[in-house]
């Protein structure tokens, strides 16, 4: 970082407190937290207990206005909020509950879902035409027929799949407690079709061209070149939109999506009535 305080910082042992989350979030989470450190050192603020609100909030606001994205702010402050939490030898408590703003609004985005229909026929077109690659077409079943995170996607070891049982045994990549999702038996035809084209499978289910663990950005290529414009969590979304809106109970969607609170697999709902107004708009004489 070049400011020379990492050692006050405790740096090496707040990323290691972060083991739990992918790669991927600690290293995003690091990097927020490299920016609040380097705009408190030009502001004079050397050691995180001389922090204090009106800093913090100069600090936001000098971001703000030089136009960086608010989801980037937003992500940078979730992780300088992470790690408030975790300097309980500081009294640091009440700077991260007055940064969260009076009368915020906690509405997430509805995220966005494929059509029931489009997803059918592109993963039916794969499945059948001869040519199709036997990597991207498991990994798209797999990833719509059972509603992992990529993250939970790529940790995936051969051992995880119970072929007879038709399920699938996830290490949950956001922290949580691991769990067993059915999967259809598309997706588990589509995984031994794949494996039966790579003998290097020893340990990871799905492996890149160079014979290494599958990544996410690969993965997202893959989502990206069957479903243009769309992210690997479009399937997932998807994936849980589509159970709802044919019967599925939230308490049973949330043990499938692997939510630690109920109130996060709630947005679906919003998502399912979204949908069926714009039916309504569309199809019923008065809709419009």
């Amino acid at each position: 970082m070049g400011v020379g305080n990492e050692g006050c910082w405790r740096l090496e042992e707040y990323c290691a407190s972060l083991s739990y989350l992918s790669p991927a979030t600690q290293h995003r989470y690091r990097t927020g937290l490299d920016w609040m450190i380097r705009a408190s050192a030009e502001l004079g603020v050397l050691d995180p207990a001389d922090l204090n609100v009106r800093l913090v909030r100069r600090v936001i606001s000098q971001r703000q206005a030089s136009g960086v994205a608010r989801s980037t702010i937003r992500t940078d402050l979730a992780a300088f909020s992470s790690y408030l939490r975790f300097r309980d030898d500081l009294d640091l408590a009440p700077l991260r509950l007055a940064l969260v703003k009076p009368g915020t609004s906690t509405q997430r985005k509805l995220p966005r879902t494929l059509d029931t229909a489009s997803v059918r026929v592109t993963l039916d077109s794969l499945r059948s035409l001869p040519d199709t690659n036997p990597l991207h077409y498991a990994v798209l079943e797999t990833l719509y027929d059972t509603g992992l995170r990529v993250g939970e996607l790529v940790q995936l070891d051969r051992g995880d799949v119970d072929f007879t049982g038709c399920r699938i045994s996830v290490r949950n990549g956001k922290g949580g407690r691991p769990r067993v999702v059915p999967v259809a038996r598309c997706a588990l035809e589509a995984m031994q079709h794949y494996l039966g084209t790579r003998s290097d499978c020893a340990t990871a289910l799905f492996l890149g061209p160079r014979g290494s663990r599958l990544g996410v950005r690969s993965v997202r290529r893959i989502v990206d070149r069957y479903f243009p414009g769309a992210h690997p969590h479009s399937l997932r979304h998807s994936y849980a939109t589509h159970l709802l809106e044919n019967g599925a109970d939230l308490r049973s969607l949330q043990e499938l999506l692997g939510h630690a609170r109920l109130s996060t697999t709630e947005i679906y709902t919003h998502v399912s009535h979204e949908r069926l107004a714009r039916v309504y708009r569309e199809l019923h004489p008065r809709g419009k």
